[in-house]
């Protein structure tokens, strides 16, 4: 019976996941940094409600689940976006490595790459080597294409990209597969799957393998 420790369950993809966290007997309990309340009741759940910019302590936790993104848009500025996507994961991950966490599992993007010319794209490749780094026995980096669900704010451009893909994603087969959009429930699926293979790996999984999960 191990613990969770869920970074982002405010969002699409980590509001999922706690919910198959929750309802799964894998986990005794499911631990939730967040900045403020979700006002979700449940035996397993232990909300901890923090401040991610002065947080130095870490918890008993197992597995690590990060779903911590925003947009550059949202945040504001460059600066803020590099906070909330490189800063918060990789000093939470730097703690729970610390206090001895055995697994971490995080969402990063397709065509991540610390080389690349885009700052989205470099911010996320950064931090995956970043994480790479710290040597956790598992260490689990999910790159999805665009996300489908249902989000709480309205993005125009993943409204029309979604429209797009569902007449692309046929035609994307062999090597273009891992470009297809994937579905939020099925990365929460394929996060928690990935964290109960007991054996070291560090592993990238693309939206190909994803889409498994679906």
């Amino acid at each position: 019976m191990k613990t969770a420790l869920l970074l982002g369950a405010s969002g699409l993809t980590g509001g999922l996941l706690l919910q198959q966290l929750l309802q799964d007997d894998y986990y005794k309990k499911v631990i939730v940094y967040t900045r403020k309340s979700l006002n979700i009741q449940h035996q397993k759940l232990q909300e901890m409600i923090i401040d991610f910019d002065t947080i130095d302590t870490a918890v008993e936790a197992n597995d690590i689940f990060c779903c911590l993104g925003t947009t550059i848009k949202k945040a504001g500025s460059k600066t803020a976006f590099e906070k909330v996507d490189f800063d918060y994961p990789l000093k939470i991950a730097q703690l729970q490595k610390n206090a001895g966490s055995e697994k971490f599992l995080v969402i990063t993007a397709m065509g991540a790459s610390a080389n690349s010319s885009i700052f989205y794209s470099m911010v996320k490749g950064k931090l995956e080597k970043q994480l790479q780094l710290l040597q956790f026995s598992s260490l689990y980096i999910f790159r999805p294409s665009l996300i489908i669900g249902n989000r709480k704010e309205k993005r125009i451009g993943e409204r029309i990209a979604l429209i797009l893909s569902t007449i692309i994603n046929p035609l994307l087969m062999g090597s273009l597969a891992k470009y297809k959009s994937v579905t939020a429930v099925a990365i929460a699926k394929a996060m928690i799957f990935s964290a109960k293979q007991n054996k070291p790996e560090n592993q990238i999984i693309l939206s190909d393998e994803i889409k498994k999960f679906e």
